[in-house]
């Protein structure tokens, strides 16, 4: 299977596939960890071929080289290198998705290795050492190597050379992106785009001419670059916008094709989008912002992050591509029946399994464990239950097809409006701050990534420059290209050195507990925080500029970020308006960039427990200092301070246009700035702390609904194409209330008692009657726990004594003392 037909898969239906090569040795599969966004059916082509998996080998590899490669920052993605790869602690796949597998290949060396810290999937490298796994049970070191990268590369370099002989589409010239000289590649065509730079406008991207990109998204744009040797010097714009993740995300086909180059390299100024496929080159990054895509090559070197955004799994190419043996692919989609249900009522999951790919599935099974917040009550036939995990063994599943299944579940009832019982006297908080050392080489540039402690909550980071050895440059050489919270707990910032000499500087984060503490009966409140942040992408003029994001009612904005496509821009302001909950950043930048910026929006109301909430205190101190005319270039530090009873967990300031900031240190009870100014006059700036009370205020009723995520995963016995798509969620947000006291579960009988689960959002208490066909079998009362479950014994009359052994349901009627009646009909056993 040699050549195109082990790479290009083409067929009506989505066909992801593993590609399978004969070495001389034998049968070697070489192994896709994760391919592209999937869809249910390939992509209708005005031209070229809908093709699966067009990559073939280098399926979902970011970085895929044939032989050496030296690596710096990290990658987000999986990679795999035919040779010696040299890295120490490198970061590789902190952007692979949640379903991939753990036994999957993510790391594959084949020489000599450095060491790296693996964030999901399994690991190929001899000596079988230098790994931290910590993507959890299942990973480990695979015992032998999943790629045949001889073989592999003769099919890429097939494909290349394929690809290079398309015919052009579309139009390459001169023109303008960002204020500047570009050469504008137009195409105007949503399924295939193919373009063919001369040398002439080759020679003009190495002097610096800027790249636009003006293509439909989601096209596959092909950019076929001539010779055997190319330099890119300018900066990319994409549509108007300079190249980011987010602008590229739209935009997961673009390739740059090197069929004949044996050396690339990137000198450009901001970030690079698009596919590298260079199989016969030595692709060197010297500066850049990020690459972000792709890289396919003989050897690889750079310094600088490689961001995950892969090819798409179906795509429109050029050349038509022979049919070959099939592979299945299942995948899995869930549904809830509501989107808010009330605390104590039923509702339903349908989760559905289909087979994607050209060839049957075998063995499907299909488990979803139940998360925390819902009670199962049933589930449709094949399905089994057992410690809240359904499992449902639906074995075959034809190419093509798909089979549904129901879960039934019951909503967990939500503490609301109960009484307000709780001192906030009683429940306190302490948030802290982990630090790293970080330390650059000249030219070195570095992603750091620090985490809170499991389930607390991030609210500020950023890095601190403490010492630049003398003579070799100024503090203002070295770049902060990205500080940002990449998830509730974790925080991520790219530093770089521009300077001749060695960087000191320092990491730091602050964490909010994601509980209090304490509490009259020893019960505790979740602090919460959107999974989601808030985020703002805009290119950033010569000059000062200033963007705003802003939280939702009843939040505060925290952990605020940016993300900029390339060093240079000073970030001069980073001021809150608690009272409107926005955050302001304020950029001056001397050449145009793009940045990202973003907030979390942290909930002044702690979760419902018992029926009451408690509100969060925060105090904002403001300080105005005045820095003088001549400050050491390390700067003078000015110092914020909360008050007695608070802790600092935010820091914000506002320079004036000759004042630098080299970063604050956090302290529990103040924060305190390195300011910078050798203008020559004093110059007023204003630094300021959001500060958290150690305790709560008083306890309060609650309104707010609760969010459950439910995710379920397919698997399958046979070969499946992609296990990126094998898991899917369904999101409830339950409401609480005070009209709900409900049976659940089974009744049990034991002697003259019948006994059952009743749930209930109000404390108080409730009458309980079981009834069949009018008869009244056993009643008594109950004591009702706002939130939760109690068990309900009710003693049987004679006729329930006679009767109930006899039947398999009853109806069940709970009558609380606050709020109205509910009935259920309720299993018997």
């Amino acid at each position: 299977m040699g050549g195109l037909s082990a790479l290009l898969r083409a067929n009506t239906l989505r066909v992801p596939v593993l590609v399978s090569v004969i070495a001389a040795a034998g049968l070697v599969a070489v192994v896709a960890p994760l391919d592209g966004p999937a869809d249910a059916t390939s992509p209708t082509c005005s031209s070229g071929t809908a093709t699966s998996n067009a990559f073939g080998p280098a399926t979902g590899w970011t970085e895929f080289v044939e032989t050496d490669g030296t690596r710096g920052a990290e990658s987000e993605g999986a990679i795999a290198y035919g040779g010696n790869h040299a890295a120490s602690g490198f970061p590789v796949g902190t952007r692979l998705p949640s379903g991939f597998a753990a036994t999957s290949p993510a790391l594959v060396i084949a020489g000599t290795h450095g060491t790296y810290n693996l964030q999901k999937g399994s690991a190929y490298v001899t000596p079988a050492s230098g790994v931290n796994f910590n993507g959890g049970s299942g990973t480990g070191h695979l015992a032998t190597i999943p790629i045949n990268f001889t073989s592999a590369f003769s099919d890429l370099r097939t494909l290349s050379t394929s690809w290079g002989a398309a015919a052009a589409t579309g139009t390459v010239t001169s023109g303008t992106a960002g204020g500047n000289a570009a050469l504008v590649f137009t195409g105007t065509s949503t399924s295939l785009n193919v373009f063919a730079p001369s040398v002439a406008q080759m020679a003009l991207l190495a002097s610096g001419t800027h790249i636009s990109l003006v293509v439909p998204a989601g096209a596959t744009t092909i950019i076929n670059v001539p010779g055997t040797s190319a330099t890119f010097g300018g900066q990319m714009w994409v549509n108007g916008n300079q190249a980011n993740d987010s602008v590229m995300a739209s935009y997961p086909g673009v390739v740059w094709n090197f069929p004949d180059a044996t050396s690339v390299t990137l000198n450009f100024g901001s970030a690079w989008g698009g596919h590298i496929l260079a199989p016969k080159a030595a692709v060197t990054v010297n500066q850049v912002g990020h690459t972000i895509g792709q890289v396919i090559a003989k050897s690889f070197t750079s310094n600088f992050e490689t961001h995950q955004n892969l090819f798409p799994s179906d795509a429109c190419v050029p050349g038509t591509p022979p049919s070959t043996p099939g592979t299945s692919d299942v995948t899995i989609t869930k549904s809830a029946s509501t989107a808010s249900p009330m605390g104590g009522s039923t509702f339903s999951y349908t989760l559905t399994a289909s087979n994607v790919g050209n060839a049957d599935a075998t063995g499907v099974v299909i488990r979803d464990a139940l998360p925390a917040g819902v009670t199962f009550v049933s589930a449709t036939s094949p399905c089994t239950q057992a410690a809240g995990v359904v499992t449902c063994n639906v074995g075959t599943i034809a190419q093509g097809a798909s089979t549904s299944v129901t879960i039934t579940v019951t909503a967990d009832p939500i503490a609301g409006a109960g009484p307000v019982d709780d001192s906030g006297g009683n429940h306190w908080m302490t948030p802290y701050h982990p630090e790293a050392q970080v330390d650059l080489e000249a030219g070195q540039q570095r992603s750091v990534t620090l985490g809170c402690n499991a389930g607390d909550i991030l609210s500020d980071g950023d890095f601190r420059v403490d010492h630049v050895d003398q003579g070799t440059g100024a503090f203002s050489d070295v770049k902060v290209l990205s500080s940002q919270s990449t998830a509730v707990d974790t925080w991520k910032g790219v530093i770089r050195n521009d300077t001749t000499g060695r960087v000191q500087a320092k990491a730091f984060i602050v964490c909010l507990p994601g509980q209090t503490e304490g509490g009259a009966d020893g019960h505790r409140h979740n602090l919460l925080a959107d999974n989601a942040l808030v985020t703002g992408t805009q290119s950033l003029p010569v000059g000062h500029t200033e963007t705003t994001l802003t939280c939702r009612a009843g939040t505060v904005p925290i952990a605020p970020g940016y993300d900029l496509s390339a060093a240079g821009p000073v970030l001069s302001g980073s001021e809150a308006d608690y009272t409107a909950r926005t955050w302001t950043f304020s950029f001056d930048a001397t050449a145009p960039v793009t940045v990202t910026t973003s907030v979390r929006c942290l909930s002044t109301t702690t979760s419902a427990v018992a029926g009451h909430t408690h509100q969060l205190r925060f105090t904002h101190v403001v300080n105005h200092v005045s820095v003088p005319g001549s400050t050491p270039a390390e700067g003078t530090e000015y110092k914020v301070t909360c008050p007695d009873d608070a802790k600092g967990v935010v820091g914000t300031f506002d320079l004036p246009p000759t004042v630098r900031s080299w970063g604050n240190d956090p302290r529990l009870k103040e924060r305190a700035f390195r300011l910078f100014n050798q203008s020559g006059t004093a110059q007023d700036a204003t630094i300021d702390l959001l500060c958290l009370s150690d305790r709560v205020g008083t306890g309060m009723g609650t309104t707010v609904p609760v969010s459950i995520v439910n995710t379920a995963t397919v698997t399958s016995t046979s070969t499946d194409a992609n296990s990126a798509n094998n898991s899917a969620s369904a999101t409830v947000a339950v409401q609480p209330g005070s009209t709900t006291a409900t049976p659940s579960g089974r009744v049990a009988v034991s002697g003259s008692t019948a006994a059952m689960r009743v749930l209930s959002s109000m404390p108080g208490t409730g009458t309980v009657r079981v009834t069949s066909a009018g008869t009244v079998l056993a009643k008594g009362t109950v004591r009702l726990a706002a939130g939760s479950a109690t068990t309900a014994r009710v003693r049987l009359t004679k006729a329930g004594k006679a009767r109930i052994g006899t039947l398999s349901t009853v109806r069940v009627k709970v009558d609380p003392s606050r709020g109205k009646a509910v009935t259920r009909t309720v299993a018997v056993g």
